[in-house]
């Protein structure tokens, strides 16, 4: 395959470095940084760039650090420990402002919170491993493959997730024939709960990186304005919503995998609505919804809303909406949903960048919106 030597001059939001080829064209190249001067195995050529695989680094730029994991590059977990954290941030925050400026939303005029971690390691609270007993090995998968590289400490992990690692790792090869899963989830109060074979989250979901979730907490509620009826659409297990619950009237939950009834020492004007969305928006708002003003917080799937915009917003326009705040987690469909709330006459008034998975390229987007 085809050879090249290139300078890496930016980085892409998709987290690699960029290039330009002698001839012109643009090339991608993993585990990359801006300033590095780079061998690079040209792998495939699309219309308007090239994908590419680090052969070597001739010459290191002073941005690049000493990534602290020994598996990173063969790992299909991180792709930005070789970046100081600084820059993985601001890569970010200038990815999300100029996917909005390229889709025609305009952010000159518009107030944006850097919300980066406090710590970029040791941050994760629950980590997917998979063995092998035969082979007697417990790790992650290589990027693209099924091919296991053993694992005894994940850098992004909790400490107290890694202090159990090797107990968990002898239980597994003792209680498993070949192929196994171990999901290990630190509850709440400090417990390291393993879970076998079962699916993903299987103690529930919850942000994985609970200090930045606070910040989200708290982000979403001081810009949630005052109304009588809170919906939190898509809402879970109320993440976000039941700490702003003694601000409202009356607060609906609505998501398929709400609680099936309220857990105990929930509010009693809070309602969890167990119902897909894609049925709630095709039905008017609840009676008692209508009586007054609404706050709304839309924190779709990484997809977005996609088909569901249009009869959400005409479902919401039955009532007067003091604010919307809407929070993403993939940057291309924050920004599709963004450009369909202004076409419907909503306005942006703030947005926020939040770093939940530093060393990795996804970032969560927010923002208000008014009407």
């Amino acid at each position: 395959m085809e050879l090249s030597t290139v300078t890496i001059h930016d980085l892409s939001r998709g987290g690699s470095g960029v290039a330009r080829l002698e001839s012109g064209e643009i090339v991608f190249v993993p585990f990359t940084a801006p300033g590095d001067e780079v061998r690079v195995r040209i792998l495939d050529r699309k219309k308007n760039y090239c994908q590419g695989e680090l052969v070597e680094v001739l010459h290191k730029s002073k941005d690049r650090v000493t990534p602290p994991c020994p598996h990173f590059t063969r790992c299909g977990g991180c792709s930005w420990q070789h970046l100081p954290y600084p820059l993985q941030f601001e890569t970010k925050k200038k990815g999300l402002i100029h996917a909005l400026g390229r889709s025609g939303v305009t952010t000159d005029a518009v107030p944006i919170d850097e919300l980066p971690a406090d710590h970029p390691y040791g941050y994760r609270n629950r980590i997917q491993l998979h063995g092998h007993s035969d082979e007697k090995i417990l790790g992650f998968y290589q990027p693209g493959s099924k091919n296991l590289i053993d694992v005894s400490n994940c850098p992004i992990a909790d400490e107290r997730i890694n202090e159990r690692i090797p107990a968990f790792r002898e239980e597994g090869f003792k209680n498993f024939r070949g192929e196994f899963k171990l999901e290990l989830d630190l509850s709440p109060e400090g417990e390291v709960r393993p879970a076998w074979n079962r699916k993903n989250a299987a103690y529930g979901f919850r942000q994985v990186n609970d200090e930045q979730n606070l910040k989200l907490r708290a982000w979403v509620d001081t810009h949630t304005r005052k109304a009588e009826t809170l919906l939190d659409i898509y809402g879970g297990t109320g993440n976000l919503s039941l700490g702003m619950a003694p601000r409202f009237k009356r607060v609906e939950c609505i998501d398929l995998f709400t609680p099936r009834q309220n857990p105990p020492g929930t509010p009693t004007h809070f309602h969890f609505i167990r119902q897909a969305v894609e049925k709630w928006v095709q039905t008017p708002l609840s009676p008692e919804s209508r009586d007054g003003s609404l706050a709304v917080v839309l924190d779709p799937p990484r997809e977005g809303l996609a088909r569901l915009a249009e009869p959400l917003c005409k479902k919401l326009d039955s009532t007067p909406v003091s604010s919307l705040i809407l929070v993403g987690c993939e940057v291309d469909a924050f920004t599709r949903d963004s450009r369909h709330l202004l076409r419907q006459g909503y306005r942006l008034e703030r947005l926020a960048v939040l770093d939940l998975f530093p060393q990795t390229p996804h970032v969560e987007s927010l923002a208000l919106f008014s009407r």
